[in-house]
This record gives structure tokens, sequence and C-alpha cells, in this order.
């Protein structure tokens, strides 16, 4: 009973601290970048801010750590009785070149809030759906104080593919390589990589381009690990009964994908940022 409690106890803490990484298991987390122009022409600050608002019901009484006083917006919306305010977990807006990139938790429906320091003047613009996990936008600032931003998200977005191709080969090499470890320790056939091979092939995508449009970081999480898991355990059980009984099958399974998860997560966290 004190291994059950300790193992849930885990389980729940691995699951919290899950959301602050990327994980090669998981795909990335969604993103905006945005081309600022004004009045046609691109943005002469070598560094400037934008953030995204999002429209709640009750007026924010704090202020976000780093959010510089001019983006500490708070403006009531009567039709929908509501405050266009900056969206608490839409990370980044630190702008250079003309451009813009936001992550993590971005609202669905939302404005964009830009100070561009060299004039002193806050521009926000109208308000617009993001529908894409990865979206690209380009806002364009008026003289006069406005601001009109417009979709450009293309259909195919090279730096996912990139990404999902470095993720395949860090989940590749972990599970393979736990595999090969489990069979080893537990006597089993060496055959069985095969299919470990050929799962984490249908599997990963499915994980990295499909549960993602949930939208909801933690339930995309909950959803993609059991899915990859119990895929993953049926579809090596099914191409080896055999040689594998079900039970070790999703014990094999559990341990992959968990070790994926974890330290995949932390190698292409890593590599991110190296690269």
């Amino acid at each position: 009973m004190k291994n059950k409690s300790s193992l849930i106890i885990f389980a729940l803490l691995i699951f919290s601290i899950l959301p602050n990484f990327v994980s090669a298991d998981l795909g990335p987390k969604p993103s905006v970048d945005i081309d600022i122009l004004y009045n046609g022409n691109k943005i002469s600050d070598a560094s400037f801010s934008a953030k995204m608002l999002a429209c709640v019901n009750q007026d924010r009484d704090y202020t976000e750590r780093d959010l510089i006083p001019q983006l500490n917006i708070s403006e009531y919306y009567p039709a929908n009785n509501c405050y266009w305010t900056p969206a608490f977990l839409a990370r980044g807006g630190d702008c250079r070149d003309s451009k813009c990139h936001l992550g993590y938790m971005l609202p669905s429906e939302f404005k964009l809030a830009v100070y561009v320091p060299s004039l002193d003047k806050v521009f926000i613009s109208n308000e617009i759906s993001r529908t894409n996990f990865n979206s690209n936008y380009e806002v364009n600032l008026n003289s006069d104080g406005s601001a009109k931003i417009s979709e450009t998200t293309p259909l195919v977005r090279k730096d996912n593919i990139s990404s999902f191709i470095k993720a395949l080969i860090i989940t590749l090499i972990i599970e393979l390589l736990v595999a090969l470890i489990y069979l080893s320790r537990t006597k089993l056939s060496k055959k069985i990589l095969i299919s470990v091979l050929v799962g984490s092939l249908i599997s990963l995508p499915i994980v990295w381009f499909i549960f993602p449009l949930i939208k909801i970081i933690p339930l995309v999480i909950l959803l993609s690990e059991i899915f990859a898991i119990a895929f993953e355990a049926y579809f090596i059980y099914y191409l080896n009964k055999q040689a594998i009984t079900l039970k070790k099958s999703f014990v094999l399974s559990t341990i992959m994908n968990l070790a994926s998860l974890i330290v995949g997560g932390f190698i292409f966290l890593i590599l991110s940022f190296i690269f």
C-alpha cells in the first residue's frame, strides 16, 4: 500500500511539472509569430513589446511580472460584459526586428497590444480568432493609433516539421534503448524491437499533430500519454502474442513512454535552446 501511494505521489508530481517543459513525446506548445509593420514599413525600434489580450469576465486585480506599465491594459467591452486584459499565460512578447513570438497557453480569441518606445504609443488591434496550433499573423500599425491584424498562417510550417523530425529521432532512440534493456532483463525476444519501432512511428505523428488540436494543455498531456501507452502496448502485444503477455507489453510501453516523455522532453528542450 505504501509503494502504491508513493507511486501516485510521484505520478502527480511529474504531471504537475510537465506543462513547464517541451516534450519530445508531446510536441510543441501553441505559438504565434507576428510581423509588425508601421505605416507599411518595418518598425524602426530594434526592440519593442507586445501582448495578447483576452476578454475576461472581471477586471484584473494583479500585474504580471515583467509586464511594462504601458501594456497593463484593462478595457471594458460592454457587448460581452468582459474586460480586454493581457492574457496571463501567453508568454513572450519581447519583439525584435519587427517580429514578435508568443506561446504556451494562448487564448482562442484575442487582440494584440503593441507598445513602440520611439513613438511612446500603444496600438491595440481588432479582435481575431486563433484556429491553428501554430499561427502566423501580420499587424499593420497606423499613425492615427489604429491597428489591423490579419492571419498569414501557411498550410505547412517548416519549423513544426523540423521540430517533429527532431522529436521523432529522440523518441525512437530512447524508446528502442529502453525496450532493448527491458527485453534483455526479462529474457524476451529481441524481435519485439521491430514492433516497438513501428508502433512509435505510428503513434508519435498522432500525438504530435492531432492531440494538440484540443488546445487545453493539461488535457493534451493526459490524453496523449494514455493513447501512446495504450496503443503501443496493444500494438506490440498484437504482433508478438507468442513472445510477450499483454501485461508485460503494457509495462514495456509505460516505461518507454515515461522515459521519452521525461528524458526525451529534457533533451528536446536543451536542443531547442542550442539550435
